[in-house]
């Protein structure tokens, strides 16, 4: 990589008709931050894959242990809701309760949810406010639970989920399950799906096994009340409570973990309307954070972390943009950008390509191109972020369909 940095690179300065292009000032600072992101998901693939990490050691089951309080947050969820209130039936951990708020529901899902409730589960119904930070504010006012976990309505878990993750809160204030895909004999699921093997669960690993971040993943997500209560719990403007709170978490000094042993089972976007609304979400969401978080947020110790996660995007477009002008005007080959970046492409494909063989088997390793040319989707979601105002506008539709729990 040292080659990289000192190799004498032609400068890019491009004719198009009579106008010239010194794209020096440009090309440089971003060709070196597109550096700093890749070198930061090659370390993420090969430290998150080493075998070594903060799992908890197996200790005597406790007779008594601490209650925890499951939300589920559910806006026309009647397809879905009675699966994960009959996971929770099943497990083996006996200390937990479940609050589910039909929120804004124009079906029957308070009337599903209703089918299961007993004295471990209340639903209740809520018709005022938008999006899911205003429901779970709502839900943990009825909350008794030390702990308190979330759960979206399509999460699916097996019996012995809440057993794994409750010993990490003996060393966290957080801890994030590892998500993967229920619906991973559907085509376009399973491309999503290589999405989460490929950065997800890889940038999670490293960040704990590191003890240099921790973020929370929106379903799966547990946390010590008295930690919710110290960050003010969910802010309802935000478009994505998680990572805010995340955020908020951070600039206390609270410990995330992440708890790679602990499945939980998400059905992922099966069009890609659906996909895009999501995703432009995320990207307004994310960028609500930085504006609210900036105070502040430099002093924080993963900053290098967020930046990637954040930063990632705009490289993508800007690349996109400057290729399209080398190869229009036939500069590219002998400019700075073609050098460096095709250095840097061959390497992380390439591992990326290993950690979805390695993973997915033969299926992540056939259907990794469809994957790598699915990934340019972000800028359709960056420009698609501007149609998207509230929670409104960004529901993602779930059918409980073709649903399997033997993804790894």
């Amino acid at each position: 990589m040292f080659f990289i940095l000192f190799y004498p690179f032609a400068p890019i300065i491009t004719t198009l008709g009579n106008l010239t292009l010194d794209l020096r000032w440009i090309s440089y600072p971003i060709a070196f931050i597109g550096l700093y992101i890749s070198l930061g998901w090659i370390a993420y693939t090969f430290i998150g894959q080493l075998p070594f990490g903060n799992r908890p050691k197996p200790k005597k089951f406790n007779p008594h242990g601490p209650l925890i309080s499951v939300l589920i947050a559910a806006r026309n969820e009647e397809k879905v809701i009675k699966n994960i209130l009959g996971d929770l039936q099943q497990q083996t951990y006996p200390f937990w309760e479940a609050i589910v708020v039909a929120h804004n529901c124009n079906d029957s899902t308070y009337n599903e949810a209703l089918e299961k409730d007993n004295s471990k589960i209340k639903v209740l119904q809520l018709d005022e406010g938008c999006g899911k930070p205003v429901a779970l504010n709502f839900a943990v006012k009825y909350a008794k639970g030390e702990y308190i976990a979330i759960f979206d309505a399509d999460t699916r878990i097996k019996p012995d989920f809440l057993e794994k993750i409750a010993p990490y809160l003996r060393e966290y204030d957080g801890v994030q399950a590892r998500i993967t895909t229920s619906n991973i004999d559907s085509l376009v699921p399973s491309i999503i799906d290589l999405e989460w093997v490929c950065y997800t669960d890889l940038s999670e690993s490293f960040g704990t096994k590191t003890r240099a971040f921790g973020m929370l993943g929106g379903t799966g997500q547990i946390v010590k009340r008295d930690c919710l209560e110290k960050c003010g719990y969910w802010d309802e403007s935000i478009l994505v409570e998680d990572y805010d709170l995340s955020v908020s978490m951070m600039k206390k000094k609270f410990k995330i973990g992440f708890a790679q042993d602990a499945l939980v089972y998400d059905e992922k976007p099966t069009n890609i309307n659906s996909l895009l609304k999501q995703r432009a979400r995320w990207l307004r969401g994310n960028l609500q954070v930085l504006k609210k978080q900036s105070h502040g947020m430099w002093k924080l110790p993963g900053l290098y972390h967020l930046f990637i996660a954040n930063a990632g995007i705009f490289v993508v477009l800007y690349g996109l943009l400057l290729n399209g002008i080398h190869l229009t005007t036939g500069m590219w080959y002998k400019t700075f950008y073609f050098e460096f970046w095709w250095m840097l492409w061959l390497m992380q494909i390439g591992i990326l390509w290993f950690r979805a063989a390695w993973v997915r088997k033969t299926k992540g390793a056939m259907l990794f191109p469809l994957f790598y040319l699915y990934s340019f989707h972000w800028v359709l979601a960056f420009f698609y972020m501007f149609k998207i105002k509230t929670w409104k506008e960004s529901k993602t539709d779930h059918f409980g369909t073709n649903i399997s729990l033997t993804a790894k």
